[in-house]
């Protein structure tokens, strides 16, 4: 009964908050993006949790826990379906190469500085989950999320070669993050990777390819014909959700398995441009209750190690993003410079990471997981605090002085 009364409770701050909290602000005022990005639900989530008004009691969320593997299955599926050949062959080649060189250079930063800083703060751990955590760290800091550039587009007045290459950028570069997500999950499986790494972990990552190939195929070969947008919408929608739920019952990261289900069938299907905004629209009712649902399942426990390492991740987000800048712009041979100031774009992260953040909760049941949610938490919304300014210091700076 009470996972009843918090389902039906969630429902109504959903209806409320797309109707009121996601209306269009200015963005550069004060905390105007933290209401905008969502954040606050995932705080309104940590008081309605077990820490706060237990309204969200830890058997609640075991209850409403299929609800979260939906949430990651739909995100991922959003992401996915936005990457769609004909899109992305518009841009140029290098952007595509800058985008995997900026990602290979954050997580090889962050492997590098975290390997050594968890070993220092917590040496009673075993190796393998430290360098697991530094690992997931650094997957995490490669993801960037549009919708800052989405929300800031109409007070940019002026879009030049600065805004359209972010814009690029954040759009595929969680692509490279959720990929090392199936990597990590599929050779790294919990519980049984300690025998046989190697040949366990090929088969779990093919089968998260294929599965997801197989049914998008499927689904587009019975739905070709006669079926309207509105109603490949739901069918859509319950497709993602089998595809979400069907990776969770093997423990494997819906996230990833429901981005190849989107870029799947937005390859497949001549209608992208037209589902696109329609999947949108479905957007914020689910995102607010994922948020208010991770807010819950968050174990807050701040201590001086936990808010340190937040602190440097967020500093190697801003190091990783801008320091290789100009090398990276001299090697791909771009007609317009790169200079640091362009890399304090990169500040948001979004609804990307915090399910990427969850996937790996819910895949890792280890006791320094909650360690792990907390340092990317606190890192996650301190970016996205920071993030507007950021992005006023650097694309709007550089497009008005070109």
């Amino acid at each position: 009964m009470k996972a009843i009364f918090a389902f039906f409770l969630l429902v109504l701050i959903a209806f409320l908050g797309s109707q009121f909290l996601f209306k269009r602000k200015k963005l550069f005022l004060p905390l105007s993006y933290f209401f905008l990005s969502g954040l606050i639900y995932v705080f309104l989530g940590l008081s309605l949790g077990k820490n706060g008004l237990n309204v969200l009691s830890s058997a609640v969320l075991e209850g409403l826990k299929p609800l979260i593997s939906l949430g990651l299955g739909w995100v991922g599926f959003i992401f996915g379906f936005q990457l769609e050949y004909r899109y992305l062959r518009r841009f140029p080649q290098k952007y595509v190469e800058l985008s995997l060189l900026q990602s290979l250079f954050v997580i090889s930063l962050v492997v590098g500085a975290f390997g050594w800083l968890l070993r220092s703060l917590f040496p009673s751990e075993p190796s393998a989950i430290l360098y697991g955590m530094a690992v997931a760290l650094g997957l995490l800091l490669s993801l960037n999320s549009p919708s800052l550039l989405n929300f800031a587009s109409s007070d940019i007045s002026q879009k030049g070669n600065y805004f359209h290459l972010a814009r690029f950028l954040v759009s595929v570069s969680g692509f490279w993050g959720i990929g090392g997500l199936a990597l990590v999950a599929s050779f790294w499986h919990f519980p049984f990777f300690e025998g046989n790494i190697f040949t366990r972990g090929l088969v779990l990552l093919l089968c998260s390819t294929i599965f997801p190939v197989f049914i998008a195929y499927a689904f587009h070969f019975l739905t070709i014909k006669k079926t309207s947008e509105s109603d490949l919408l739901v069918y859509l929608l319950g497709l993602a959700f089998f595809a979400s739920g069907t990776a969770a019952y093997f423990n494997l990261p819906s996230l990833y398995v429901c981005m190849v289900l989107g870029i799947t069938y937005s390859n497949l299907t001549r209608i992208q441009e037209k589902l696109y905004p329609l999947i949108l629209y479905t957007e914020k009712p689910f995102y607010i209750i994922f948020l208010i649902l991770i807010g819950a399942l968050w174990e807050l426990n701040l201590d001086y190690k936990i808010a340190l390492l937040a602190v440097i991740l967020l500093i190697l987000r801003t190091v990783g993003y801008s320091i290789p800048l100009r090398p990276f712009g001299k090697i791909l041979r771009f007609s317009f410079p790169l200079p640091t100031l362009f890399g304090l774009c990169f500040l948001s992260s979004g609804g990307i990471a915090i399910a990427f953040i969850v996937s790996l909760k819910l895949i890792y049941p280890f006791p320094l997981i909650d360690v792990f949610v907390s340092v990317a938490l606190i890192a996650t919304i301190l970016g996205e605090l920071l993030s507007p300014w950021a992005l006023k210091s650097s694309i709007i700076k550089l497009d008005t002085e070109k």
